[in-house]
């Protein structure tokens, strides 16, 4: 269930052997866990101007100007980001909890979320709010963190890659049940900005693993902007390069395909699977997903929950006379920043697998 095009066979291809040899590492958009019933971003927009109704009326606060709240809904209604932030600001305190609410746990099942769990990935990254990859992974144990958990986030970075190393589901937005945290709104993403913590997560990412995106468009350029840099950094947009991320996603109109594909593999270093859409309601996901499963060798499982706890974080292991938690993490990123160096150098020798 692909686009069934010369490039899009050979990519798929590429990504099934990726995924088969265990050490990619999976991301989750939006899109992963939407068949649970959590909201697009027109919907949680939605939500949100409802209960500013309901708490202030028609009329919203901004710039210490009043301006109508349809105004917001309509003449912003190409800037989510922007729209989520005058939001934010009229609901003050009400925000946070009514977040937690809408991305809390839905008790739902999904079976393409599910297939998506059960695929070899090392570990999985997440933009999304909620607990849904959580409640889906019926088998095996794991670990739900947070990057804006500096420790737990270094000690993955530093050790995401060690053969015994337990599968962590990384919340790299926040999670719904610490909604402060929550990176949504335009002023939100300022943390890319004065967070060095992020930025270097991001580029290290780029350069260190193997991403297979799902469920995400591609349209987040804040989070996309280490790869953009290292991908500059690789080649200078050559397209000669080797990309080293892959992306599953929708395409309605397959005529689009090169236009897409030569776009994100220039711009970004990863490579576009396409499956049809043609009715724009994403019916061929589950079965690509079924397809995806096969092809990786995957063994077929039940549609029953079986839900699994979660194990509890696990600190970074103590070290006799060695140094405090805090220089730990120091220590931790000049050895990121040391694999960051020997990549790039091994990478533009052919020497990076």
């Amino acid at each position: 269930m692909i686009i069934d095009s010369e490039r899009n066979r050979a990519i798929y291809l590429q990504m099934v052997e990726v995924i088969r040899n265990g050490r990619a590492i999976g991301f989750a958009g939006a899109g992963v866990t939407l068949p649970l019933g959590y909201p697009t971003w027109p919907g949680l927009v939605a939500r949100l101007a409802d209960e500013v109704r309901r708490i202030r009326g028609d009329q919203v606060e901004f710039n210490g100007q009043s301006i109508p709240l349809q105004q917001v809904l309509q003449g912003l209604r190409t800037e989510p980001l922007v729209q989520a932030q005058i939001l934010k600001d009229n609901l003050k305190a009400h925000y946070f909890p009514l977040m937690a609410g809408v991305f809390g746990p839905k008790n739902a099942w999904a079976g393409s979320v599910a297939d998506f769990i059960s695929l070899p990935f090392k570990h999985l990254l997440t933009s999304n709010y909620d607990p849904g990859l959580e409640e889906h992974h019926t088998s095996g144990t794991f670990e739900s963190i947070c990057l804006h958990d500096q420790q737990a986030a270094g000690h993955f970075m530093a050790h995401h890659a060690d053969e015994n190393y337990l599968r962590r589901i990384v919340h790299v937005h926040g999670k719904y049940d610490e909604p402060q945290n929550i990176i949504l709104t335009e002023g939100d993403y300022g943390v890319y900005v004065h967070s060095p913590w992020f930025e270097l997560f991001w580029q290290m990412t780029a350069i260190a693993v193997r991403l297979v995106f799902f469920g995400f468009s591609c349209q987040d350029i804040d989070l996309l902007y280490g790869f953009r840099r290292v991908r500059m950094a690789l080649g200078g947009n050559n397209q000669h390069v080797e990309s080293r991320h892959f992306a599953v996603m929708d395409l309605v109109d397959p005529s689009e395909e090169l236009a897409v594909a030569w776009k994100l593999n220039l711009r970004y270093g990863i490579d576009p699977v396409f499956y049809p859409n043609p009715k724009k309601d994403f019916a061929e996901y589950g079965t690509f997903l079924a397809d995806l499963k096969r092809d990786v060798g995957v063994p077929a499982v039940s549609d029953v929950a079986v839900p699994v706890a979660p194990v509890p974080p696990e600190p970074p292991a103590p070290i006799a006379g060695g140094p405090p938690p805090a220089d730990a993490l120091l220590e931790a990123v000049d050895r990121l920043k040391q694999i960051t160096v020997e990549n790039l150098s091994r990478r533009q020798t052919g020497d990076l697998e």
